[in-house]
């Protein structure tokens, strides 16, 4: 006797809900099979959890392009690049008397220190980009001669590029979780009401017998398993 079994991943989920909603109307005539209201619910259900399903994939597939992107590691090398050099040179500036030591506190700088800071990851070339443009506007601000050999011009562009590659992905990382977690959340729903819309179309069908029954409930999504010991013994009469 074959027995049914909930769908057990979010794709299978989505073929369940998506046959039910099909195959209750025929022609443009509703079939009956299912009640209004479980038809209603199943396809309001089936548009939002496809929904998040779809943004939660093509989330992941954009992120993992950007792995290793080529374009997406040439901006964060710049820019990571630039800053290095523009507070280095910011260093030279204070030691040739051209800008007074007691401004690098404006960039976020220690002021009796002219090492660089640590800009190993990525998010510690965002800060520091920021806190070095803030810095070098400050001072042009009241009246400092700026920077040349990269000029803030220049690292502007390069950090800004940087910037936005590098938001993007923090928006698709945010996406994704969200995604995630609306999609947990909906599962229960979803098996649920699959488990209500299979209950509905079995008594539907009642009438029918044997393989007649089991092909007019598959229709509707209705998944059937035989079990181990009957999958065995018709492939022995198959043979």
């Amino acid at each position: 006797m074959p027995y049914r079994r909930l769908p057990k991943t979010d794709q299978a989920r989505i073929r369940a809900l998506k046959a039910a909603v099909n195959s209750s109307v025929s022609g443009g005539v509703f079939t009956n099979v299912l009640t209004h209201n479980t038809y209603h619910r199943a396809k309001d259900l089936l548009e939002r959890f496809s929904r998040e399903v779809d943004v939660y994939k093509r989330c992941v597939t954009e992120q993992a392009s950007k792995r290793g992107n080529e374009q997406y590691e040439t901006a964060l090398k710049k820019a990571r690049m630039y800053v290095s050099h523009f507070i280095q040179v910011l260093s030279m500036c204070i030691m040739r008397g051209e800008v007074a030591r007691n401004k690098r506190p404006y960039y976020g700088l220690p002021e009796n220190e002219d090492t660089v800071p640590n800009l190993f990851s990525e998010a510690s070339v965002l800060e520091w980009g920021q806190k070095i443009i803030a810095g070098e506007q400050r001072r042009q601000a009241e009246g400092g001669v700026p920077i040349y050999n990269p000029t803030m011009g220049r690292v502007s562009v390069v950090f800004e590029l940087f910037k936005e590659m590098y938001d993007r992905q923090h928006f698709l990382q945010s996406r994704t979780a969200e995604a995630l977690a609306n999609i947990s959340n909906m599962r229960f729903d979803v098996d649920e009401l699959i488990y209500e819309i299979w209950g509905e179309v079995e008594k539907a069908f009642a009438s029918l017998t044997g393989d007649a029954r089991i092909k007019k409930c598959a229709e509707y999504g209705v998944i059937y398993y035989y079990r181990p010991d009957r999958a065995a013994k018709n492939n022995q009469a198959d043979d």
